[in-house]
């Protein structure tokens, strides 16, 4: 009868030695990665706003041509006692102002603390509707207007900064088209 050798038993586990290098080691790590990762938030917080207000341009346009009607964004708009940085709504009366009888016809409101406190406003050129509100509306063709149904096409940039002073500006064609341009510190 064939015997087979015995093996020597080991035990399983790390040694005190491994565990602390591996704690050290993980240590080094996050110290270097986390001031990157910090300078790195503000501006990941401003792209975000700047694409969401982009898509919200969008939105407004396409709700605009889906239901045949006046489609607005407005900006600092106070709803229900809160105001906030932008609204889209369908505009029944085509007046670009938010009626307390279209507060049901809310598509979108926003506030940029929404994405983190340090996003804000930094300028907006849109022409103002008869609250003195900037606001844009995009007719069912998907053109823009603005203030008492103007059929000069309008164009604007509304500017937003972060607390690096970082700043990126959505810009709209007169042909209703909508890009971001980001100018980061």
């Amino acid at each position: 009868m064939d015997q087979m050798p015995k093996m020597k038993s080991m035990h399983d586990g790390f040694s005190l030695a491994e565990l602390m290098t591996v704690i050290a080691i993980l240590g080094i790590i996050t110290a270097i990665a986390i001031p990157g990762f910090i300078k790195w938030l503000p501006d990941y917080y401003l792209k975000s706003a700047a694409r969401d207000l982009r898509a919200s341009f969008q939105l407004a346009r396409t709700t605009a041509i889906k239901t045949g009607a006046l489609c607005t964004i407005t900006f600092n708009q106070p709803v229900d006692g809160d105001t906030y940085d932008y609204v889209v709504f369908q505009d029944a009366d085509n007046d670009l102002s938010l009626d307390s009888s279209e507060t049901t016809d809310i598509v979108r409101k926003v506030k940029w603390t929404d994405y983190h406190s340090g996003i804000s406003t930094n300028s907006n050129d849109f022409t103002t509707n008869s609250d003195s509100l900037p606001a844009v509306g995009f007719r069912s063709n998907g053109i823009p207007i603005v203030n008492n149904n103007n059929f000069v096409a309008p164009e604007g940039t509304v500017s937003i900064k972060n607390t690096d002073n970082s700043e990126a500006d959505i810009i709209m064609s007169s042909a209703g088209n909508v890009k971001v341009a980001f100018a980061i510190q």
